[in-house]
């Protein structure tokens, strides 16, 4: 049952439901998973921001350890190849200072009686014994302790060491903001960093978050008293995630727009091709019905006569009139079917010359002349006289000009009548055939130049024809530089108006191929 309503369905119909089920809905279902996609991962972009500053912040304590090291190793490592002499040390701490402006001060405690020492060396050893406890990670490979700004160094002999105090532009400007500031230049959107000692003391800012810090961590050994406050300054996670969410939202919607564009020329050009091959059958079966009926009144009158049937001379010359008509009418429809071949082909040339264009349309209204009356039409002719030469292809125009003539015989109504005016509109000709028939739908009108087309109401049944006739015209019209357009109403009848500009020169002739 329902393979026999499926069959029932014209091709459009078929194409039309082939679209939606194996096309659209797999395009809407896989643009639902896409959304569903999308917003999960705008859920997911807060915490996976969150782990994108912590790696950050991450690196920049490695790289301030590093540093530390390093300064370390410079100034601090050589001690342990001193004889711990006053004087070597005064003399090593003042070329400390000399060449590393970044150190405040520098000294040794080695073998020193606590008992003599002043306020301030007893602060110093308090700060070291408090590292040495909150940063009991001394080994081969790391034995440098800092706090306060002081870096210490533990030497051989029981709680001797030897240590610097760096200077605080140093450790604001170049330890903490020299390493921080390109990480805040390569992170969009831009950082709001802030860093404060374990007196809450902000070391380092570079200005306050829009919507409060995001991420608020303690650093490790050796800046284990420090903490990093990290947010947004510009904007917040939410409207980052929304715009992440939209900037994906938009990329997948402008791929779907493009995929249906695609889509729709894909079903366009195939609907085309279907209709065209609809057309084309079509056309066979016209054209086929067109050849037989001429070719049966040909066998039809020329038997009659040949079994010499016919006694009266009047009824010979009505049959002979006929075969002409037929025969006419034969060669008139391969013509056209021949030309059209040459023009899909390529291949078709035209011979233009400067002529007038009355005896022309008169050649064509004489051919018909037994078609005429024989159909009880009435033609008016109003050409107007000593009109400028034109530049045509005799045989091309009378081509046209026999189309049009054939369409108004085959499609009249009741109303039998066809005019034919020529005048002069600027620099053109104008030529108008205009007759009372059945008319062209007004949203069917543009379609009656395309091949193979031919109008959807009760005549194209009633009516044979091959649906190249307008179409031949039109390629003949713009061959001559011209342009035709029609003018019609149902059941009123059509005017069809072929504008041809004035040869520039009497004896112009032009010889063009298309």
């Amino acid at each position: 049952m329902f393979r026999n309503a499926l069959s029932k369905l014209s091709l459009r119909k078929k194409l039309t439901i082939l679209t939606t089920v194996g096309v659209l809905l797999p395009v809407f279902i896989l643009s639902y998973l896409q959304y569903r996609s999308l917003t999960e991962l705008q859920n997911k972009t807060k915490g996976a921001f969150k782990d994108n500053l912590r790696q950050g912040l991450t690196l920049v304590e490695r790289q301030m350890k590093q540093r530390l090291e390093d300064i370390a190793a410079q100034t601090l490592n050589p001690i342990s190849n001193l004889q711990l002499s006053p004087e070597e040390i005064e003399k090593y701490s003042a070329n400390i200072k000399r060449t590393h402006p970044e150190i405040e001060e520098a000294f040794v405690f080695a073998r020193i009686n606590r008992a003599e020492f002043t306020p301030a060396q007893s602060q110093i050893l308090s700060i070291f014994e408090e590292s040495q406890r909150a940063q009991n990670f001394l080994d081969a490979n790391r034995k440098y302790l800092f706090a306060h700004r002081y870096l210490f160094y533990p030497l051989n002999g029981q709680n001797d060491f030897a240590g610097v105090l760096l200077t605080e532009g140093f450790v604001r400007d170049n330890l903490i903001a020299g390493t921080l500031t390109p990480l805040i230049a390569s992170h969009t959107p831009t950082m709001a960093a802030t860093i404060s000692d374990e007196n809450q003391r902000v070391l380092y800012s570079n200005g306050p978050p829009q919507g409060g810090y995001l991420l608020e961590t303690s650093f490790d050994r050796p800046f284990s008293n420090w903490k990093a406050a990290v947010g947004l300054k510009n904007t917040n996670i939410d409207a980052l995630a929304r715009n992440s969410f939209l900037h994906s939202a938009g990329a997948t919607v402008l791929v779907l727009v493009v995929l249906l564009c695609g889509i729709a020329l894909t079903i366009r050009a195939t609907d085309r091709e279907a209709r065209l091959a609809q057309a084309k059958s079509n056309f066979v079966s016209n054209v086929s019905h067109e050849l037989k009926t001429p070719l049966s009144l040909l066998t039809l009158f020329s038997e009659i006569l040949e079994l010499d049937r016919v006694t009266s001379e009047e009824k010979k010359i009505e049959y002979y009139g006929i075969i002409r008509h037929e025969t006419q009418r034969l060669n008139k429809m391969i013509d056209n079917i021949l030309d059209f071949s040459k023009i899909e082909a390529g291949r078709k040339t035209y011979n233009f010359t400067a002529a007038d264009i009355a005896p022309v349309i008169e050649s064509v209204l004489s051919s018909y002349r037994y078609q005429i009356v024989n159909s009880g039409f009435e033609v008016q002719t109003k050409l107007q006289p000593d009109l400028p030469a034109v530049v045509i292809d005799r045989d091309a125009m009378t081509q046209a000009i026999s189309n049009l003539v054939d369409n108004a015989i085959k499609y009249s109504g009741d109303v039998k009548q066809l005019s034919v005016t020529t005048e002069r509109r600027g620099a053109e000709l104008a030529i108008e055939l205009t007759d009372h028939g059945i008319g062209i739908p007004r949203t069917e009108q543009a379609k009656v130049f395309e091949k193979f087309y031919r109008v959807g109401n009760g005549l194209v049944h009633d009516v044979k024809g091959s649906g190249l006739g307008l179409a031949l015209v039109k390629h003949i019209i713009e061959a001559h530089h011209g342009t035709i357009s029609v003018e019609s109403d149902v059941g009123k009848g059509s005017r069809f108006t072929i504008l041809l500009p004035f040869a520039r020169k009497a004896s112009e002739t032009v010889t063009g191929e298309t």
